[in-house]
């Protein structure tokens, strides 16, 4: 199960065409690898089997960062930028100093 889905994906960047959903599902695979490799260490079971809100938003932007380096690298940043923060806070607040 994917952590986000292309409709959330495609409302981060404000596209509605059906063109890119490949693409975006694409992405969201990277993006849900990547969250699931910065969370390893904390986390006895991955991929979650149901993922708070917080793996979902990280998942959406993180993804939407993929999809966006290809076509605009500088402009990914901020994509990047925000789920880079928001899967830090849920790591800070819920794993630091209870590493496995």
């Amino acid at each position: 199960m994917a952590y986000s889905t292309t409709a959330q994906v495609k409302e981060v960047l404000g596209i509605t065409e059906a063109t890119y959903d490949t693409e975006i599902t694409n992405c969201i695979t990277d993006a849900d690898a990547w969250i699931d490799n910065k969370v390893k260490r904390y986390v006895a079971s991955l991929p979650f089997p149901s993922p708070p809100a917080t793996i979902t938003i990280a998942s959406k932007y993180r993804a939407a960062a993929f999809f966006r380096e290809r076509r605009d690298p500088v402009g990914a940043k901020a994509f990047l930028d925000t789920a880079a923060a928001v899967l830090g806070e849920y790591i800070e607040n819920y794993y630091v100093g209870k590493a496995q």
